[in-house]
Protein backbone atom coordinates (compact mmCIF):
# COMPACT_ATOMS: atom_id res chain seq x y z
CA UNK A 1 0.00 0.00 0.00
CA UNK A 2 1.46 3.68 -0.68
CA UNK A 3 1.27 5.95 2.03
CA UNK A 4 0.64 9.11 2.46
CA UNK A 5 2.88 12.19 2.26
CA UNK A 6 3.22 14.22 4.71
CA UNK A 7 2.13 17.51 4.07
CA UNK A 8 4.81 20.22 3.83
CA UNK A 9 5.06 22.84 6.88
CA UNK A 10 3.98 26.14 6.50
CA UNK A 11 6.93 28.22 6.44
CA UNK A 12 7.13 30.98 9.12
CA UNK A 13 7.78 34.57 8.39
CA UNK A 14 10.68 36.24 10.09
CA UNK A 15 9.63 38.38 12.75
CA UNK A 16 10.43 41.97 11.97
CA UNK A 17 13.11 43.52 14.22
CA UNK A 18 14.82 46.79 14.27
CA UNK A 19 18.00 47.82 16.59
CA UNK A 20 18.19 51.79 18.12
CA UNK A 21 21.11 52.85 19.22
CA UNK A 22 22.83 55.81 20.61
CA UNK A 23 26.02 57.51 18.89
CA UNK A 24 27.83 60.66 18.17
CA UNK A 25 29.20 60.05 15.40
CA UNK A 26 27.14 63.89 14.08
CA UNK A 27 29.48 65.10 16.46
CA UNK A 28 26.78 64.69 19.54
CA UNK A 29 24.82 61.66 21.20
CA UNK A 30 21.99 61.34 18.55
CA UNK A 31 19.43 58.35 18.37
CA UNK A 32 19.53 56.00 16.18
CA UNK A 33 17.28 53.68 14.14
CA UNK A 34 18.76 50.46 11.77
CA UNK A 35 17.95 46.92 10.72
CA UNK A 36 19.07 44.28 12.08
CA UNK A 37 21.83 43.64 9.60
CA UNK A 38 23.11 47.12 10.14
CA UNK A 39 21.41 49.24 6.72
CA UNK A 40 19.19 51.87 6.40
CA UNK A 41 20.66 53.44 9.40
CA UNK A 42 18.53 56.49 10.14
CA UNK A 43 18.43 59.16 13.06
CA UNK A 44 15.75 60.14 14.90
CA UNK A 45 16.31 62.65 17.20
CA UNK A 46 17.81 65.01 14.81
CA UNK A 47 18.75 67.72 17.48
CA UNK A 48 21.88 69.86 18.32
CA UNK A 49 21.24 68.38 22.05
CA UNK A 50 22.39 64.95 23.52
CA UNK A 51 20.08 62.02 22.92
CA UNK A 52 20.50 59.26 24.34
CA UNK A 53 19.14 55.98 26.71
CA UNK A 54 16.70 55.00 23.82
CA UNK A 55 14.05 52.23 24.67
CA UNK A 56 11.75 50.55 22.12
CA UNK A 57 8.20 50.36 22.77
CA UNK A 58 6.49 46.68 23.32
CA UNK A 59 4.83 47.04 19.98
CA UNK A 60 7.88 48.30 17.83
CA UNK A 61 6.02 51.52 17.04
CA UNK A 62 7.78 54.46 18.76
CA UNK A 63 11.11 55.13 20.95
CA UNK A 64 11.36 56.65 24.04
CA UNK A 65 14.72 58.29 25.09
CA UNK A 66 16.19 61.03 26.98
CA UNK A 67 17.13 64.13 26.14
CA UNK A 68 18.96 67.26 26.97
CA UNK A 69 17.54 69.80 24.48
CA UNK A 70 15.89 73.21 25.57
CA UNK A 71 12.25 73.15 26.29
CA UNK A 72 10.32 75.71 27.87
CA UNK A 73 11.23 74.02 31.44
CA UNK A 74 13.19 74.88 33.69
CA UNK A 75 14.97 71.12 33.62
CA UNK A 76 18.06 69.92 32.54
CA UNK A 77 16.49 67.17 30.73
CA UNK A 78 12.97 65.30 29.80
CA UNK A 79 12.05 61.90 28.07
CA UNK A 80 10.73 62.37 24.64
CA UNK A 81 8.87 59.78 22.65
CA UNK A 82 9.18 59.41 18.63
CA UNK A 83 7.85 56.93 16.06
CA UNK A 84 9.87 54.49 14.55
CA UNK A 85 10.05 56.49 11.55
CA UNK A 86 11.03 59.59 13.33
CA UNK A 87 7.52 61.46 13.25
CA UNK A 88 5.40 62.94 15.81
CA UNK A 89 8.48 63.80 17.98
CA UNK A 90 6.66 64.93 21.60
CA UNK A 91 7.86 65.59 25.36
CA UNK A 92 6.34 63.55 27.91
CA UNK A 93 8.41 64.37 31.22
CA UNK A 94 8.19 68.16 32.66
CA UNK A 95 10.98 67.51 35.20
CA UNK A 96 14.09 68.73 36.38
CA UNK A 97 16.24 65.59 35.94
CA UNK A 98 14.27 62.49 34.48
CA UNK A 99 15.81 59.39 32.80
CA UNK A 100 16.24 55.51 32.08
CA UNK A 101 12.29 55.30 30.70
CA UNK A 102 11.35 51.98 30.73
CA UNK A 103 8.04 50.90 29.12
CA UNK A 104 5.63 48.28 31.00
CA UNK A 105 4.88 44.85 29.02
CA UNK A 106 1.78 46.29 27.90
CA UNK A 107 2.76 49.75 26.01
CA UNK A 108 0.65 51.83 28.47
CA UNK A 109 2.95 52.94 30.41
CA UNK A 110 6.35 54.17 31.42
CA UNK A 111 8.88 54.23 34.33
CA UNK A 112 11.66 56.47 34.96
CA UNK A 113 13.78 58.31 37.33
CA UNK A 114 14.17 62.03 38.48
CA UNK A 115 15.81 61.03 41.89
CA UNK A 116 12.77 59.32 42.67
CA UNK A 117 11.20 56.15 40.86
CA UNK A 118 7.72 57.60 38.56
CA UNK A 119 5.69 56.28 36.31
CA UNK A 120 3.12 58.46 33.68
CA UNK A 121 0.90 57.04 30.68
CA UNK A 122 3.02 56.19 27.70
CA UNK A 123 1.09 58.82 25.90
CA UNK A 124 1.62 61.66 28.12
CA UNK A 125 -1.94 62.02 29.61
CA UNK A 126 -2.82 62.40 34.07
CA UNK A 127 0.10 63.06 35.78
CA UNK A 128 3.21 61.07 36.82
CA UNK A 129 2.90 58.87 40.10
CA UNK A 130 6.10 58.96 42.44
CA UNK A 131 6.45 55.15 43.81
CA UNK A 132 9.29 55.55 45.91
CA UNK A 133 9.55 59.53 47.80
CA UNK A 134 13.00 58.04 49.31
CA UNK A 135 15.23 60.67 50.75
CA UNK A 136 18.28 58.60 48.97
CA UNK A 137 18.59 58.16 45.17
CA UNK A 138 16.51 56.22 42.96
CA UNK A 139 17.21 54.92 39.24
CA UNK A 140 17.53 52.98 36.96
CA UNK A 141 14.09 51.38 36.78
CA UNK A 142 13.33 47.84 35.09
CA UNK A 143 9.56 46.46 34.76
CA UNK A 144 9.14 42.60 34.90
CA UNK A 145 8.12 40.88 31.98
CA UNK A 146 4.45 40.14 32.82
CA UNK A 147 4.06 44.25 34.28
CA UNK A 148 3.13 43.37 37.72
CA UNK A 149 6.95 44.55 39.31
CA UNK A 150 9.74 47.49 38.90
CA UNK A 151 13.03 47.19 40.38
CA UNK A 152 15.33 49.81 40.74
CA UNK A 153 18.87 51.03 42.57
CA UNK A 154 18.66 53.00 45.60
CA UNK A 155 21.66 54.72 47.28
CA UNK A 156 24.46 57.38 46.41
CA UNK A 157 27.59 58.15 46.12
CA UNK A 158 29.03 54.55 45.03
CA UNK A 159 26.81 52.56 47.26
CA UNK A 160 23.91 51.20 45.38
CA UNK A 161 21.75 48.52 46.02
CA UNK A 162 18.72 46.28 44.02
CA UNK A 163 15.32 46.79 44.87
CA UNK A 164 11.69 45.23 43.83
CA UNK A 165 8.11 46.17 44.12
CA UNK A 166 5.14 46.09 42.94
CA UNK A 167 4.20 48.21 39.97
CA UNK A 168 1.75 50.06 42.06
CA UNK A 169 4.30 51.23 44.53
CA UNK A 170 3.51 48.67 47.38
CA UNK A 171 5.03 45.41 48.79
CA UNK A 172 8.97 47.20 48.77
CA UNK A 173 11.49 44.53 48.90
CA UNK A 174 15.21 45.57 49.59
CA UNK A 175 17.18 42.43 47.68
CA UNK A 176 20.68 43.02 47.61
CA UNK A 177 23.15 45.12 50.90
CA UNK A 178 26.71 45.19 49.83
CA UNK A 179 26.06 48.50 48.21
CA UNK A 180 27.83 47.37 44.70
CA UNK A 181 24.83 46.66 42.64
CA UNK A 182 24.03 49.20 40.12
CA UNK A 183 21.16 47.72 38.30
CA UNK A 184 19.93 44.51 36.88
CA UNK A 185 18.40 43.03 34.15
CA UNK A 186 14.83 40.96 34.09
CA UNK A 187 14.94 37.24 32.56
CA UNK A 188 12.01 36.35 30.94
CA UNK A 189 10.87 34.17 33.51
CA UNK A 190 11.06 36.88 36.11
CA UNK A 191 14.21 36.61 37.58
CA UNK A 192 17.31 39.19 37.87
CA UNK A 193 20.55 39.26 36.48
CA UNK A 194 22.99 41.19 38.85
CA UNK A 195 26.39 40.77 40.73
CA UNK A 196 27.30 40.05 43.61
CA UNK A 197 25.43 41.91 46.89
CA UNK A 198 24.99 39.86 49.63
CA UNK A 199 26.83 40.63 53.02
CA UNK A 200 25.49 37.72 54.47
CA UNK A 201 26.26 34.65 52.07
CA UNK A 202 29.23 33.14 51.46
CA UNK A 203 30.49 34.72 47.72
CA UNK A 204 29.74 31.76 44.83
CA UNK A 205 28.81 33.80 42.08
CA UNK A 206 30.03 37.12 39.77
CA UNK A 207 27.24 37.19 38.09
CA UNK A 208 23.91 36.00 39.83
CA UNK A 209 19.86 35.38 38.79
CA UNK A 210 17.96 36.38 41.92
CA UNK A 211 14.44 35.50 41.97
CA UNK A 212 12.07 38.66 42.75
CA UNK A 213 11.39 37.87 46.70
CA UNK A 214 15.39 37.45 46.93
CA UNK A 215 14.65 33.46 48.30
CA UNK A 216 16.68 32.30 45.70
CA UNK A 217 20.49 33.05 44.36
CA UNK A 218 22.29 30.90 41.58
CA UNK A 219 25.33 31.13 39.76
CA UNK A 220 24.86 32.91 36.01
CA UNK A 221 28.28 31.65 34.99
CA UNK A 222 31.62 33.43 34.23
CA UNK A 223 34.43 35.42 36.07
CA UNK A 224 33.76 38.52 35.29
CA UNK A 225 34.32 37.55 31.28
CA UNK A 226 30.56 37.14 31.31
CA UNK A 227 28.90 40.54 30.07
CA UNK A 228 25.79 39.48 29.81
CA UNK A 229 23.61 36.43 30.67
CA UNK A 230 19.57 36.72 29.70
CA UNK A 231 18.30 33.45 29.64
CA UNK A 232 14.62 32.71 27.84
CA UNK A 233 12.40 29.87 27.13
CA UNK A 234 11.31 29.45 23.27
CA UNK A 235 7.96 28.34 22.08
CA UNK A 236 8.96 24.83 22.05
CA UNK A 237 10.30 24.88 25.80
CA UNK A 238 14.18 25.01 24.93
CA UNK A 239 16.08 27.12 27.19
CA UNK A 240 18.78 29.95 25.25
CA UNK A 241 21.19 31.74 26.80
CA UNK A 242 22.81 34.30 25.38
CA UNK A 243 26.40 35.59 26.21
CA UNK A 244 29.24 37.96 25.09
CA UNK A 245 32.89 37.59 26.59
CA UNK A 246 36.28 39.15 26.06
Amino acid sequence: PSSTPEPSPTPVPPIPCNIVFESNRDGNQEIYRMNPDGSEQTNLSNNGAEDFNPVWSPDGSQVAFVSKRKTTDEGIQNIFVVNADGSNLRQLTHHFYADWPSWSNDGKRIAYTDGDILIMNADGSGEPINLTHDEVKDTRPSWSPDGTKIAWSSGDDGQWNLFVMDADGSNRKQLTDNGQVFGATWTIDGRLLTNWGWQDREEFCHNCIVTADGSEIVDGGGKGTLVNFVPFVTADGERVELAAVD
